[in-house]
């Protein structure tokens, strides 16, 4: 387990040759750009509906400021898998704004690196060996087996419905001895001195947003054991979890750890109301203008310093079995 955050006083190669990628992934295209809209903000229009949060320019910002706090809570390092030094090839799934994408691509030039996303927001000036592509990675995958050296996701709890089958997906596509890593926040608002008020509405909040994406499938509260065990029933091996705590605000006596929580801390309250409007309206049953009210009782306990709360953050990663032909 972490230690307590101090606060302040007070296979077989395939010829690629054969393969078209052109031809098996979907373009940009006009249907793919008529966004939908919702309470002001737009969704995505690529299978519509499969993800529920926003696409527009203040969530793509909450986003940027959400991966500058992972990156600082994780050291600055991009991954933790022990990958090959001459990496050939490596998948983003749900790359977002692309940004994971581009930092990679700066630091190994000459790896090809894919960005896959339901939604065409990624910059469109691009790193050479950058190629983005929209795509619902739900769907058979059309890369052949044995093909990439690193599959990477963050934060993807509230898009994927079956991790299990994600894995197995994974575990055909990535070449022997190639790695599988994914970066998660659990949804489960957490103290070390039981600093979150009784009636916590930031609790509320957490429990609110498991409710309504239950009930499409899909769960916010988990941990960094329950994906290295599904790891490995899809049959990856040297699964390790490291477990680390992001602050949700200036709290914290560290000041790297501060710096790390007003990133949070502006990333939630510039972004909450797109995690929240559309589940709670489509799946909970609430009115716009009482999602609105809570949202400002949520907002006023995260800037509170006297609530010493952190989101729980792990990285799994898993290697496959030299031993792999591509899988079945």
């Amino acid at each position: 387990m972490t230690n307590p955050v101090a606060a302040q006083s007070d296979a077989n190669n395939t010829d690629e040759d054969s393969f078209d990628e052109g031809s098996y992934t979907t373009s940009i295209a006009s249907s793919i750009t008529d966004y939908k809209y919702e309470h002001g903000r737009r969704y995505h229009a690529y299978q519509e509906g499969r993800y529920v949060l926003p696409n527009d320019e203040e969530e793509q910002n909450r986003m940027d400021l959400q991966y500058h706090a992972m990156r600082l809570t994780y050291g600055d390092k991009l991954f933790f898998a022990p990958v090959q030094k001459d990496l050939k090839r490596v998948l983003d799934v749900g790359t977002g704004t692309g940004i994971w994408v581009e930092d990679v691509a700066d630091k190994y030039p000459d790896t090809e690196i894919y960005g896959i996303d339901l939604s065409p927001i990624q910059p469109r000036w691009s790193a050479p060996n950058v190629k983005y592509q929209v795509d619902d990675v739900e769907q058979p995958w059309t890369y052949p087996p044995n093909h990439f050296d690193l599959i990477h996701t963050r934060i993807m709890l509230g898009s994927l419905r079956d991790w299990s089958l994600f894995f197995t997906q994974c575990l055909k596509h990535l070449r022997p001895g190639g790695y599988i890593e994914c970066q998660e926040i659990s949804v489960e608002a957490r103290t070390d001195d039981s600093s979150l008020p009784e009636n916590s509405a930031l609790t509320a909040w957490c429990n609110n947003q498991e409710e309504a994406m239950r009930q499409i499938g899909m769960e916010l509260k988990v941990t960094g054991d329950m994906f290295k065990k599904q790891m490995q029933e899809a049959g990856f091996v040297d699964v390790e979890v490291k477990e680390f705590k992001i602050p949700i605000g200036q709290w914290p006596k560290d000041p790297k750890m501060r710096e790390t929580g007003a990133f949070q801390l502006v990333a939630m309250l510039e972004g909450i109301g797109g995690l929240t409007m559309a589940l709670w309206t489509r799946f909970l049953g609430w009115k716009k203008e009482d999602v609105e009210d809570e949202l400002v009782k949520v907002k006023n306990e995260m800037r509170s310093k006297s609530v010493h709360s952190y989101w729980p953050t792990f990285a799994v990663y898993g290697r496959k079995p030299v031993e792999q032909d591509g899988g079945s």
